[in-house]
């Protein structure tokens, strides 16, 4: 009996396959290539259906263009049990690339041995003894995104057969596009689309006098994933439909649900063939096994296949993750090295500016010019060695105005403790004036002029001490407005916090940064209402988000993005769809026509002219805002 049957497969595969599985399955003529029944346990489990999705290293002998769905190197090993010792194997291999698309290579093979040769001779029936029959084929593929969300794919085809000492070549290729929604939101998230159309050339096999010509099949399919459990778990659902060259529309579809990307259950119908399997996965390994009836159930056994698959390198978001960190670091390190140049910059003018006020014997600006270079690098020498320098020059000077007082003063003791008292609270100032707190070295000089009123020098000091301190409070503000800008709102109130402390007794700088923190707070009662709006605005509350919106024009009445949406808030409170009827209809239309011929900026302007017309009409709004998305989209890929 089993010699029998192998008469039987040396003519299924020999003679052509005339019929092969399109005779098995449904009894459609024509000739079909035994690699129709596809690779990987996981197709078969899903009911073949996986044009859309084909998300493991078998990728290509689905859908050339669907590689980009895999996102790590991997290979497949696959076994395939089939009747009468008819043994199927593959091994594939995909290469994804972060630029220049993914590369796959695969290997399928398919036969059988022990084949009973006999010929007729006077009428009897003669045996020869047992020959193999094979047919394998090498697929080289290559698959890139052309556009966002679209890729094409191609494989080259090598097929060979071999019979006995009969062999024969044949080449043919495949084609196939891939298309992924790209939106963040929506029934359109994650959901795929893929066509793909076997031997687009043709391969001829020519095996001994007959040849044949393996047909074409198109396959066209789509498939929706689920995320649950913050991403951990997945769940997929696939369709697809075959049409053959010779043979009828086929309907297959599939579902996989995946346990934190570790255990997957997967069942499916193969134009009303049940099929079903499983899979795990740990690390880099995983293990796939489906079982489904390939051909007559009335003859054919059901089959069962396995498949190996193993995982390595590193995956296309982990290696994109990498460059960002690494973009991170370099744009972080380019950060350091320019604060470091812009560092010593302004020690080398600091020093440089600091010995042209020292020769001009200006004191004060040296000194000031060499504590700054000293608060930038407390262990420089050179400005330690002229701070001192200063110092010593600004004693001398000081000595000889005591010199001139005491030769000038009829009571030398209180002359002496007047000087005293001067000379402690200028060094008092000094030692403020070096650590930048100038209110304070103005504090203790206006204390030293009570006992002396007509020191020049401490007179200058003052007066320098006074812009520095003004200069002081304007970097203080500049610095709490920059704050604001990088919406760092509370560090700018502790900026204006120190400079309000900085102006005690100055009543009109004081007065500056009082009505500096009024304008802070008119910035975060207006951020505080802006962005409550936006919030209500996003989740359709528009009625409340109109209320906040009015509150926060009331602190920025010139803010654009405000305005807009409290007038959109309004208009979707109290508007509806109506119907557009006379010049707000014709301008509607107008910005329709100007959209879809690409001039966004032309429709945009036409529908809000139509909008001031009839500002509660929503249908006007709603295109307004996907004019603008769409513009800004533009402008960036641009």
């Amino acid at each position: 009996m089993k010699r029998n049957r192998k008469i039987f497969w040396f003519v299924f595969f020999a003679f052509g396959l005339r019929g092969g599985f399109a005779l098995a399955q449904e009894g459609e003529a024509g000739v079909e290539s035994p690699f129709s029944i596809g690779v990987g346990a996981r197709a078969l489990a899903l009911g073949s259906a996986a044009v859309a999705y084909p998300d493991d290293p078998t990728a290509f002998f689905w859908n050339p263009a669907g590689m980009v769905v895999v996102q790590q190197k991997g290979i497949s090993f696959s076994l395939t049990t089939l009747f009468e010792g008819t043994q199927y194997n593959f091994v594939g291999y995909v290469h994804p690339t972060m630029s220049v698309g993914t590369f796959g290579l695969g290997i399928a093979r398919i036969g059988t041995d022990g084949i009973q040769q006999r010929h007729w001779e006077r009428g009897i029936i003669q045996e020869e003894g047992e020959v193999g029959y094979w047919w394998g084929k090498a697929i080289l593929s290559y698959a890139r995104t052309v556009v966002k969300g679209l890729s094409v794919g191609m494989n080259l085809d090598v097929n060979r057969q071999v019979l006995g000492f009969y062999s024969t070549n044949g080449f043919g290729i495949d084609m196939g596009v891939h298309y992924a929604f790209l939106p963040e939101r929506g029934i359109l998230k994650d959901l795929f689309l893929g066509c793909t159309m076997t031997n687009v050339l043709s391969p001829r096999l020519k095996l001994g006098v007959s040849s044949e010509t393996v047909p074409y099949t198109i396959r066209a399919g789509a498939a929706k994933v689920f995320f649950f459990r913050q991403n951990a778990d997945r769940w997929l659902l696939l369709a697809d439909l075959e049409k053959g060259e010779y043979k009828q529309f086929r309907y297959k579809v599939g579902t996989e649900y995946g346990w934190n990307g570790s255990v997957f259950l997967r069942a499916g119908l193969d134009n009303g063939e049940v099929s079903f399997g499983g899979g795990l996965r740990y690390k880099y390994f995983q293990i796939d096994y489906g079982t489904s009836r390939i051909g007559d159930p009335g003859f054919f056994p059901r089959s069962h296949r396995f498949s190996l698959i193993f995982y390595f390198g590193k995956s296309i978001p982990e290696q994109r993750r990498l460059l960002e960190e690494q973009r991170n670091l370099d744009i972080q390190r380019r950060i350091r090295e320019r604060m470091e140049a812009d560092r010593q910059k302004r020690i080398e003018e600091g020093l440089r500016a600091g010995k042209e006020h020292l020769e001009k014997k200006d004191y004060f600006n040296a000194r000031l010019e060499f504590a700054r270079v000293l608060m930038a690098d407390e262990e420089n020498l050179e400005a330690q060695e002229l701070l001192e320098q200063t110092t010593e020059e600004e004693r001398a000077l000081q000595r000889r105005r005591e010199e001139e007082l005491l030769r000038q003063a009829r009571e030398k003791d209180r002359r002496q403790r007047d000087i005293a008292f001067v000379n402690q609270r200028f060094s008092e100032g000094l030692e403020a004036l070096e650590k930048g707190d100038f209110q304070k070295a103005i504090e203790k000089w206006q204390q030293a002029l009570q006992r002396d009123p007509d020191n020049p020098q401490i007179n200058s000091y003052i007066q320098k001490a006074e812009v520095e301190l003004e200069n002081e409070i304007n970097r203080f503000i500049a610095r709490a407005r920059q704050l604001v800008r990088q919406e760092n709102v509370s560090e700018a109130y502790k900026v204006l916090g120190r400079a309000k402390d900085q102006t005690a007794g100055n009543p009109g700088l004081q007065d500056k940064v009082l009505r500096e923190i009024q304008r802070l707070d008119n910035v975060v009662d207006f951020l505080t209402n802006y962005q409550a709006g936006v919030q209500r605005y996003g989740k359709a509350e528009y009625e409340a988000a109109a209320k906040f919106f009015e509150k926060a024009l009331k602190y920025d009445p010139d803010h654009d993005r405000a305005k807009e949406l409290y007038r959109n808030s309004l208009a979707r409170s109290e508007g509806r769809k109506q119907e557009m009827v006379g010049e707000v209809r014709e301008k509607y239309f107008q910005g329709i026509h100007l959209y879809r011929d690409g001039h966004y900026e032309e429709a945009l302007r036409v529908w809000e002219e139509a909008l001031e017309l009839e500002p509660h009409n929503i249908k006007l709004l709603e295109a307004i805002e996907g004019a603008k998305k769409k513009l800004e989209t533009y402008k960036k890929n641009k």
